[in-house]
């Protein structure tokens, strides 16, 4: 699913992934759960939202699987209902050079998305090969990131000060889903908003666990189009829980208020 929250204005400086010491990450198992709202709209837009997401990640030891849900009741300008059932699923090895991803899109029960595959990177780029829609096959750039491996590059970024990077980001799925991003990273979160995520932590997953204000914008591969297609804002903890987002597409935006937060064993 796309993704956002829009921060406040921050000088930043632009600089090289490469040049930030690599710091040790600890990603946790975890499974959380969101409240989904619209927040706002637009002419064109959605004028009503409800709905609620859940994503899991694991650490599978050799490397991770993520699976979110998202199913939604969603009313448009024209006062047309739909329910929206959005299921991706995904592993990555550690290395960052394999992924293999299943997505399926449902509106009112009929499939209007579908696709599954494998991608893989290597020194001078890679490719992804499709099983569905069945043969299809494209390239992908050199220093091309899998979708963990990026969030492991935000992590590294915020800890070692950097504000802001560029990455070209796979997140599996069609050619459409290779993006050029841009990642904008504010201060330390401070106690109050900490104590507001918490709220929905009884296992203690977030205690004394730092968080950084995201946000991530992206922009079709090699597209002369300035603007995103969408961007993702929210809080990110260093163990790489995502607190409370908000989700902004061009015509409306969604609130993802994080409800329940639970620790899950490794698939070891």
């Amino acid at each position: 699913m796309k993704s956002s929250l829009l921060l406040a204005a921050i000088v930043l400086t632009t600089v090289s992934l490469a040049e930030a010491a690599p710091l040790p990450v600890a990603l946790i198992s975890h499974r959380a759960q969101y409240d989904v709202t619209l927040a706002t709209t637009q002419p064109g837009g959605v004028v009503a939202v409800r709905g609620r997401t859940v994503l899991e990640f694991r650490d599978a030891c050799s490397g991770w699987t993520t699976t979110q849900r998202f199913i939604a009741d969603m009313t448009d300008g024209k006062g047309a209902d739909a329910h929206s059932d959005f299921i991706v699923s995904s592993s990555e090895d550690k290395q960052g050079k394999i992924i293999r991803f299943n997505i399926h899109n449902l509106v009112n029960g009929r499939t209007t998305q579908r696709f599954e595959g494998i991608g893989t990177l290597a020194a001078l780029g890679g490719e992804v090969r499709m099983t569905a829609p069945r043969g299809q096959h494209f390239t992908l750039p050199t220093g091309t990131l899998l979708p963990t491996q990026h969030t492991l590059a935000v992590l590294r970024a915020a800890a070692a000060g950097v504000h802001a990077f560029h990455e070209t980001v796979f997140q599996g799925g069609d050619r459409t889903n290779l993006y050029d991003t841009a990642t904008v990273i504010g201060r330390p979160v401070g106690k109050a908003q900490l104590a507001e995520d918490r709220a929905a932590d009884a296992g203690g997953l977030l205690t004394g666990v730092p968080a950084w204000p995201t946000l991530i914008s992206y922009f079709p591969h090699d597209s002369a189009d300035e603007r995103a297609d969408y961007e993702v804002a929210y809080r990110l903890y260093a163990n790489g829980v995502i607190a409370s987002m908000t989700l902004i597409y061009p015509n409306f935006t969604m609130k993802a208020e994080l409800v329940k937060l639970e620790r899950l064993a490794p698939h070891c």
